[in-house]
């Protein structure tokens, strides 16, 4: 996933992010181009773990949930 240009492309990356970690809500916003991921419903397993990770790019905010639920 690359850096997105247009309202379109960033549809498009919302999608695949949301396709490949289904249990996370994905949010970017177009005012600061930032990326954000949040989790839920939280269960007891995964409280102490981050619920939300944010990201200046796609890529790098599936790199982030990936690090986050790597050892899940």
């Amino acid at each position: 996933m690359e850096t997105v240009s247009s309202a379109a492309d960033a549809a498009e990356a919302k999608a695949r992010l949301r396709d490949a970690f289904p249990a996370w809500s994905i949010i970017h916003t177009r005012d600061t181009g930032r990326w954000w991921a949040t989790r839920g419903p939280l269960t007891r397993e995964i409280l102490d773990r981050p619920s939300d990770v944010c990201a200046d790019t796609a890529e790098e905010l599936a790199d982030k949930i990936r690090e986050v639920t790597r050892d899940e």
